[in-house]
C-alpha cells in the first residue's frame, strides 16, 4: 500500500486557519476516545471482578466451603466423590466374632412357658424329663399401653362437740392440672429428644396412650417443665464453660415467622444451647460468658473477641477452604494444593496417635513438621 502523499502548504491564511480546525478537531475526539476507552476499561474491570466472584460463588459446594450437603446442585451432588466398592461380600466376614442379646437371669423373667417331650416313647418305656432345658429362648414384647387415674377426693367435716365445720386440704405435691408429672415428662421427651410437633405429639398421645388432649394443653406441658429443668440446664452451661476445650456454633430458626438464632456450647458429653434474637457480638459474649479454656469454632467473627491465643479453628472449615483454594488455577490453587496436603497429613497423624500406632514423642515431633509446613506455605500464599 502506498504512503499517502504529503499535503501540500497552505497558500493563504484561510488554507492554514481550515487546517488547524481540521488538527483541533481530531485533537478533541481522541480526547474523547481516551476519556471512552479508560471508561469501558473501568467497566471490563468491574465485570472481570464480578464473573470471578460468579465462578467463585458457582464453584462453591459443601466439599469445599461451609454450604450445607442439601444445597449442592445436582451437578455437584453427581460429583461427590464414590465411596470405593469393597471387594467383601455383604454381611458378616469370616472370623467375625458373633454379637447376640445375652439371656437374662431367671430372676428378671415375668413368666415362663415350659415345652416337654412326650410322656412315652415308641418303644412302650416312660421319658424321664431332666431338670435343666436343654435349650432357653427368650422372646422381649411390649406389655398393653394403659395409663393410671388418680382421682384426688377432698372431705369436709363437722366438730361432734361445737359443731364447727373443717375442710380437707390435699397435699401442694399435688398438680392443679389434670397431667402428672410423668406425663409431662413423657411430652417434653417427645418435643426436645425426638423434636416431634405439637400436633404429632397430640396424635401419639391419642394413638399409644388413649389420652385426648388439646394442643393447647400439650404446649402449655413444655412450659410447666421449664421451672423444674431451669436450674438443672443452667449447671450443664457452667459446667460446659468450666472445661478444657469448648466447641461453640450458632444456626438459624424461626419461631412462628420471626427469626431467632440457636446458640450451642458443646463438648464430648454436654451440650448447652441459648436462644437468642441476635448473631452478633453480644450474643456471642453472653454464650461465652465465664469460658477459659480453648475454644473451637468456624471464622465467623462474632467470635473474635475472644483471646487468639485460645481459640482454635474448626479443622473440618479449613479442610474445606484448602480445597477450594486447591481448585483456583496458578499460584493460589499451588498454595491450596499444599495447604490441603498437609491437612490430610495432619488428620491422618493424628488418627495414628489415636489408633496407637504411634508413640507420643513421633507424634509430637510430626506435628511439628506440619505446623513448620503451614507456616511456610501461609507466608507464601500472604507475599
Amino acid at each position: 500500500m502506498p504512503l499517502p502523499q504529503r499535503p501540500p502548504k497552505p497558500k493563504t491564511l484561510a488554507d492554514a486557519n481550515e487546517i488547524i480546525d481540521a488538527l483541533w478537531g481530531i485533537v478533541e475526539s481522541h480526547e474523547r476516545l481516551q476519556v471512552e476507552v479508560a471508561e469501558l476499561r473501568a467497566e471490563n474491570d468491574e465485570l472481570k471482578a464480578q464473573v470471578k466472584e460468579l465462578l467463585d460463588k458457582a464453584g462453591k459446594s459443601s466439599r469445599n466451603s461451609s454450604k450445607s450437603p442439601s444445597s449442592d446442585s445436582i451437578a455437584q451432588r453427581a460429583n461427590r466423590p464414590k465411596k470405593k466398592r469393597s471387594s467383601r461380600n455383604k454381611g458378616a466376614q469370616p472370623g467375625h466374632k458373633a454379637h447376640q442379646r445375652d439371656l437374662l437371669e431367671e430372676s428378671k423373667v415375668d413368666q415362663f412357658e415350659r415345652h416337654f417331650p412326650q410322656a412315652q416313647c415308641t418303644c412302650g418305656g416312660t421319658v424321664v424329663v431332666e431338670q435343666d432345658p436343654s435349650f432357653r429362648h427368650q422372646v422381649f414384647d411390649l406389655p398393653e399401653v394403659r395409663y393410671t387415674v388418680t382421682e384426688h377426693q377432698v372431705y369436709d367435716g363437722v366438730c361432734a362437740g361445737c359443731q364447727q365445720r373443717h375442710k380437707g386440704r390435699w397435699p401442694d405435691s399435688i398438680p392443679s392440672g389434670q397431667m402428672g408429672p410423668g406425663l409431662i415428662a413423657w411430652i417434653v421427651m417427645m418435643s426436645a429428644q425426638f423434636h416431634l410437633s405439637v400436633r404429632q405429639t397430640q396424635s401419639l398421645l391419642a394413638e399409644q396412650w388413649e389420652l385426648v388432649f388439646s394442643t393447647g394443653a400439650v404446649s402449655e406441658a413444655q412450659g410447666k417443665a421449664l421451672p423444674w429443668l431451669g436450674a438443672h440446664y443452667s449447671d450443664i452451661g457452667e459446667h460446659i464453660r468450666a472445661e478444657a476445650v469448648v466447641h461453640a456454633d450458632e444456626t438459624r430458626y424461626f419461631l412462628d415467622a420471626e427469626g431467632r438464632w440457636l446458640w450451642a456450647l458443646a463438648t464430648a458429653g454436654a451440650l448447652y444451647l441459648m436462644a437468642h434474637y441476635s448473631r452478633g457480638k453480644m450474643a456471642a459474649n453472653l454464650l461465652l460468658q465465664g469460658v477459659t479454656g480453648i475454644l473451637v469454632s468456624d471464622h465467623y467473627a462474632g467470635y473474635n473477641d475472644y483471646p487468639r491465643e485460645k481459640r482454635q479453628l474448626c479443622w473440618a472449615h479449613l479442610l474445606r477452604h484448602f480445597r477450594h483454594f486447591s481448585e483456583r488455577p496458578g499460584f493460589a490453587g499451588r498454595i491450596g494444593s499444599r495447604l490441603l496436603l498437609a491437612t490430610n497429613v495432619l488428620f491422618r497423624t493424628q488418627h495414628r496417635f489415636d489408633k496407637k500406632e504411634i508413640d507420643e514423642s513421633v507424634y509430637r515431633r510430626r506435628m511439628l513438621r506440619i505446623r513448620k509446613s503451614f507456616q511456610f506455605w501461609l507466608d507464601m500464599g500472604s507475599c
